[in-house]
């Protein structure tokens, strides 16, 4: 299995755990992960790709009157709702984000793929992003010198839709209404260069619809895709994920027991949490394959929803016949670091000659 994308040392140091394993444990780690890079596609796809066209035809159309509503895209959903996965995928599928190499013999990139730093402040932004184009930066740049440092360089790297994932960070650091609105009007800047168009996806969970919500020039220049939740009406494409995953990405043939509520039993497991959900169908194909069958059954699918809720025998909702009345959400993966965390209490300055305690 190629690693991709690893310096020397890391692939060196996990060539040796390689080598101390079974071939039929690397057998199924490698089967696992191929199963894992295959897209799941959604209903959602088709949404996003509609949104992304609406920009491109914005873009075309820059200096002769385009719709400015369409200059940025925010993608808001919980975590683990597939976001980032969805995005990547409609960007990776159209020929439009290709790189290329340009008439001055530049490698061109229409499209700037990056993380919300942490901290994301303004200045971290500009910063991570001149190193996703390859630019090498001075630490000690200041904001007001790094952003029309980083605008140069998007225009020189031919950029022209900037992809931001996390962007909720970028509230969550700046809590004044004072650095929220100079983070917003950075991006407006941004959007409307007069010399180089450019389009914005900020991808996240709340809040980061308060950059949104507070300013009616983002609001007029802004669109907006909600991720929801998967409820009992979506039992449908449930049963399709569990089908793809298992038939045709696996291989593996699929026990009779998709009928009856079996797939309201998987939202229910998983909170409705599309990311999870895929996991809790991966993991039980990753089961199956351990006990070296052919089959993936209901039992699978009750073995890896012990292992990711940690439910007893007794709790477990593919088991149990009241298992409505258990606990939902139990297998919903959930990410930490976008729960709202307490600031410490600043320290209290000390004055000359004290000691802090």
């Amino acid at each position: 299995m190629p690693l991709k994308n690893l310096p020397a040392s890391a692939i060196e140091a996990i060539s040796r755990v390689r080598q101390s394993m079974p071939d039929s444990q690397l057998d199924i780690a490698d089967r696992m992960a191929t199963i894992s890079a295959h897209h799941i596609p959604t209903f959602r796809d088709d949404a996003l790709k509609k949104r992304i066209d609406r920009m491109k035809r914005s873009l075309v159309a820059h200096y002769s009157g385009d719709e400015k509503q369409h200059r940025i895209l925010f993608v808001i959903g919980d975590s683990h709702s597939g976001k980032s996965s969805l995005i990547e995928h409609v960007l990776a599928t159209d020929p439009a984000f290709d790189t290329y190499v340009d008439s001055d013999g530049v490698d061109a990139m229409t499209v700037l793929l990056m993380d919300g730093p942490s901290p994301c402040t303004l200045r971290n932004i500009a910063y991570d992003g001149l190193e996703k184009l390859g630019y090498p930066v001075k630490a000690n740049l200041t904001e007001s010198r790094i952003w029309p440092l980083f605008r140069e360089q998007l225009k020189r790297r031919k950029v022209l839709f900037i992809v931001i994932d996390e962007a909720q960070h970028a509230v969550k650091n700046n809590t004044s209404d004072y650095e929220i609105q100079k983070v917003r009007d950075t991006f407006k800047h941004l959007v409307q260069m007069p010399d180089w168009p450019i389009r914005l996806i900020l991808c996240g969970v709340s809040p980061l619809e308060r950059l949104r919500e507070g300013d009616k020039q983002i609001e007029t220049r802004s669109t907006m895709m909600r991720l929801g939740s998967l409820t009992a009406q979506h039992t449908a494409h449930v049963v399709s994920y569990i089908e793809l995953v298992v038939t045709r990405h696996a291989e593996l043939r699929l026990g009779d027991f998709l009928g009856g509520d079996f797939a309201e039993r998987v939202i229910h497991a998983c909170g409705g949490c599309f990311g999870s959900i895929v996991k809790l169908i991966r993991l039980a194909v990753e089961n199956t394959l351990l006990k070296g069958d052919a089959t993936v059954t209901a039992e699978s699918f009750a073995a890896a929803y012990g292992e990711m809720s940690g439910c007893s025998p007794t709790s477990n909702i593919f088991t149990a016949s009241e298992w409505q009345a258990l606990e939902a959400g139990a297998a919903k993966i959930v990410d930490h670091s976008d729960e709202d965390t307490p600031s410490a209490p600043k320290p209290k300055r000390i004055r000359a000659g004290e000691r802090r305690a």
